[in-house]
């Protein structure tokens, strides 16, 4: 795993409200039992929180841009999104900023000259640098788009510990992908932040201007201890299609679920996972989301 200031973006979570219930969220949104709102003034704490982390972080080691993402559920949603674009607009240079939306046409939608005052008239879809335009993550899924499973808990199907903890260690999505803040806090993971939320765990560190800068094993490792034996992103098992309206799931995370209450579990849209797979396939590209790309 790698400290937060080395990853490449750090997303702002600000609901987990939205129109889908894709197969295998990592946002575990099919098992939400209300959807919330962050308020205005916890964006406000968070963009002030994350505004130097474009310019005083480590460089990505892929040449992208480091974003700041405003991320769901759907944030297009969220009621008061043209004061979240002040907030970033003020705080943050246009191409590092993100957008992350699943909404069919958003150039029609009520706040499309909002998403233009944020990444530019024309925005990129390019994680590469890209002068005068910000970064438009557009995800309608219309193209095939395959979801690793996140709920087969390392923990039920790997037996060796040194095994799930070099998996653990060698996870590609908190490698390649992002941090996220919640309203529940700061976390070195998005996926992490899934889980405290879904599973009512007790939050994240506290979201101020020193959240992503220090090391994992001085500052994160509660967060990893208490979440990443219940996912399975790192084990290298199949993709499932977005539209198959359910999830893969391990049996301590399915009893869990249970417990809670989850909406998807309730409706048996769920399938049982008591094995690991084998060896790593050497084709295994498991942030190639949208298939065929």
């Amino acid at each position: 795993m790698i400290p937060p200031r080395e990853q490449w973006c750090i997303q702002i979570e600000v609901t987990n409200a939205c129109p889908r219930r894709c197969a295998n969220c990592t946002r575990l949104l099919a098992h939400a039992r209300e959807p919330f709102f962050m308020s205005v003034d916890q964006f406000a704490e968070s963009v002030e929180a994350v505004r130097r982390f474009p310019t005083q972080s480590t460089p990505d080691r892929n040449g992208r841009r480091k974003c700041i993402g405003i991320m769901g559920g759907e944030p297009l949603l969220h009621p008061e999104f043209p004061r979240l674009v002040d907030l970033v607009v003020d705080a943050i240079p246009i191409e590092n900023r993100g957008l992350w939306t699943g909404v069919a046409d958003w150039q029609a939608h009520r706040f499309a000259g909002d998403v233009r005052r944020l990444l530019g008239d024309e925005p990129s879809a390019s994680t590469k640098p890209t002068p005068g335009r910000g970064y438009l993550n557009h995800n309608p899924h219309t193209a095939r788009v395959e979801h690793q499973p996140v709920l087969v808990a390392i923990a039920d199907v790997v037996a060796d510990r040194d095994d799930r903890d070099a998996l653990i260690a060698d996870c590609w999505l908190q490698r390649d992908w992002a941090s996220a803040i919640t309203p529940k806090g700061f976390f070195c993971c998005e996926v992490m932040a899934a889980f405290d939320e879904i599973f009512e765990g007790g939050g994240g560190m506290t979201v101020d201007d020193g959240c992503w800068r220090f090391d994992v094993e001085d500052y994160y490792f509660s967060q990893i201890a208490k979440w990443c034996p219940r996912c399975g992103v790192c084990l290298p098992l199949p993709g499932r299609r977005d539209s198959d309206n359910l999830d893969d799931v391990s049996r301590s995370n399915l009893q869990a679920l249970q417990r809670l209450g989850s909406p998807r579990i309730a409706a048996g849209d769920f399938c049982l996972i008591e094995t690991a797979a084998g060896p790593r396939p050497a084709d295994w590209r498991p942030g190639q989301y949208i298939k065929g790309k």
